[in-house]
């Protein structure tokens, strides 16, 4: 069986590109196809695989990659200018247009959706405000040419795999399409219980906008709570900016110092609406609680309140807002000593990475008999 996965860009590490990565991994000879790669971005276990990039690998480069929105009528015309045809199975990572790829007609095409692209679907009139009148009527004509495109181009993906019940609603509401939940693959092995915790919250993200992490930096200023923030991004000077000395910025941390992290912090706070959510179910791993805005994706990973009676593994608080995240932070204050971190290690393992693959590869079986 020819495999063919597809992938919008290998232009940052994030979740999804560790989804193409595992990908790989289960579909060892499978190629690659991407419209744009910084081999500086490339999963470790992509670096030796063969890539083939679209015409725009030459425009989506450092540093115009950080600005990706003006080329956004280019994309369909490059999607489907990736040569997939003769291929008998299809594993696309949605991102932009990339449900538009061509497979020929007898090919099996099972699309994966993170999410669908927020600048032109569910964050579409917040985009439109923050811009000004040129600008935002420019958007506008480009936004309804690709969103009807998309809409279309859906229709011809036989099989789509969702990474929460979260986007699921998304897909139906916008694409009119069912889809089977699938959670994204998180390296829960690598988790262990420490016999003891050092006096520090933490918070691990790309330092972007809507990662929120300045509502943690805040909280934690005015609680004079100890936090400690990983990761690197566009808001790290506004963040230092903003942050107490309680507040320390460790950067990009090495893969292998990052395990004690998890394993000693008191817990880990997240004020993100995620899709998903890695990083929580990381801290999870590790059985340590985790603070989360109760909305998105946090209510798949985080149990709380459970109608099973199983014990908690963590505290939501209600609303994106500094005195929401105290006052999250000191209700688990409140009932710390009462979190069972061997109950929040087994809750996690549910969404381990052999699991994925499992049920990856379960889904594809089923999908290529019926054809």
């Amino acid at each position: 069986m020819r495999v063919a996965i597809v992938h919008p860009w290998f232009l940052e590490l994030g979740g999804s590109e560790k989804v193409v990565e595992v990908l790989a991994e289960a579909y060892p000879d499978a190629d690659i196809f991407t419209l744009a790669t910084d081999p500086a971005c490339l999963p470790l276990h992509l670096r030796d695989k063969k890539i083939y990039t679209s015409v725009l690998n030459r425009l989506l480069v450092p540093p115009l990659h950080l600005k990706r929105y003006p080329f956004m009528l280019l994309y369909p015309w490059a999607v489907e200018g990736l040569d997939v045809s003769k291929y008998d199975l299809i594993l696309s990572s949605f991102g932009p247009a990339m449900m538009g790829v061509s497979a020929n007609q007898n090919a099996v095409h099972i699309g994966y959706c993170h999410s669908p692209d927020s600048a032109w679907w569910h964050l579409y009139a917040k985009h439109q405000a923050q811009m000004g009148w040129l600008k935002r009527k420019t958007f506008v004509a480009c936004a309804t040419v690709i969103r009807a495109w998309e809409f279309c181009a859906m229709q011809r993906v036989d099989y789509v795999i969702v990474n929460s019940r979260y986007i699921a609603n998304r897909v139906s509401k916008y694409f009119r399409r069912q889809s089977t939940v699938i959670y994204p693959p998180v390296n829960t092995s690598m988790g262990y219980l420490s016999p003891q915790h050092d006096d520090y919250y933490l918070s691990l993200s790309r330092l972007g906008k809507e990662k929120r992490i300045d509502l943690a930096i805040l909280a934690c200023n005015r609680l004079k709570r100890r936090l400690l923030v990983v990761g690197s991004g566009q808001e790290e000077k506004r963040l230092k900016a903003i942050a107490g000395p309680t507040i320390e910025f460790l950067g990009r941390v090495p893969d292998e110092d990052i395990p004690k992290l998890y394993a000693n912090c008191r817990a880990f706070l997240f004020a993100a609406d995620e899709d998903f959510g890695i990083a929580p179910v990381e801290a999870q791993a590790f059985g340590r609680p985790v603070i989360a805005y109760g909305y998105g994706g946090s209510l798949e990973t985080v149990r709380v309140n459970d109608p099973d009676g199983r014990s908690d593994t963590g505290v939501f608080f209600p609303e994106q807002t500094v005195g929401s995240v105290m006052d999250g932070i000191q209700r688990f204050e409140a009932r710390e000593s009462r979190f069972i971190p061997e109950d929040i290690q087994a809750h996690a393992r549910q969404f381990d990475t052999a699991v994925f693959i499992d049920r990856m590869r379960q889904f594809v079986d089923d999908a290529m008999r019926k054809e």
